[in-house]
């Protein structure tokens, strides 16, 4: 009965929500490089699913789980053309990693870094510039181990693995005369990638089978675009 019951006890399952920022450590541009020099930024996303975890001993955990995960990046200063407009600009300046949405090309994107506005047209000058925010959703798998570095009521580890994630959102959104409007999706996501984690959990033991856990983790994506 004692071998039963600490077998049962190596075994925990929890649900988790958090918040989520994505960014990037580089300057480039998964849209077009010619918006490499655009200031971009993101907006604070929901994460949230279930983990399990099974203790290998008293210090160290494998855990795995599934998670649903949305992110997003805008990039500012882009130019937005559409309809005449657009098919007078030519296809140099349409993105060649957007598939516009019914396979049309009345939409053409141009960065504001990369004009010189002393010696642009009239309709750069007089024009104001929007954002593109681009949108993704992911179906997360993790896989990762975590050591229990302080065990008492209240613990500290550190967390270590990696993610799969599965693509199921694929948006991406111009401003056009001051609205965010669909324009098509990117088509150089990859639809399986994977990120390198690593995360410091702290947790407090309310009883025998609850605990609250808190464990801001930073995961680096990879293989995510072509």
């Amino acid at each position: 009965e004692k071998g039963k019951e600490d077998e049962q006890n190596r075994w925990s399952i929890a649900p988790n929500v958090a918040p989520v920022y994505y960014g990037s450590l580089g300057q480039g541009s998964s849209l077009d490089q010619q918006f490499n020099e655009n200031a971009k930024s993101g907006d604070i996303n929901m994460s949230y699913g279930i983990i399990g975890a099974y203790a290998i001993s008293k210090k160290l955990k494998i855990r795995a789980g599934i998670n649903r995960l949305n992110l997003n990046q805008i990039t500012s200063e882009v130019f937005t053309f559409t309809g005449t407009e657009s098919l007078a600009r030519g296809t140099n300046s349409l993105d060649e990693n957007i598939s516009f949405k019914n396979g049309g090309q009345t939409v053409s994107l141009m960065s504001s870094k990369i004009l010189d506005r002393a010696s642009t047209p009239e309709i750069f000058n007089t024009k104001t510039t929007g954002d593109i925010d681009q949108r993704f959703g992911f179906i997360e798998v993790p896989l990762e181990l975590e050591y229990r570095v302080l065990n008492k009521t209240f613990g500290i580890n550190v967390i270590g693995g990696f993610s799969t994630f599965f693509l199921n959102e694929n948006e991406i959104y111009a401003d056009i005369d001051g609205t965010s409007t669909f324009i098509g999706e990117a088509n150089n996501i990859n639809g399986t990638s994977f990120s390198a984690n690593f995360g410091l959990g702290l947790d407090y033991s309310l009883s025998k089978q609850w605990n609250i856990n808190l464990e801001p983790k930073f995961k680096y994506q990879i293989n995510t675009f072509n």
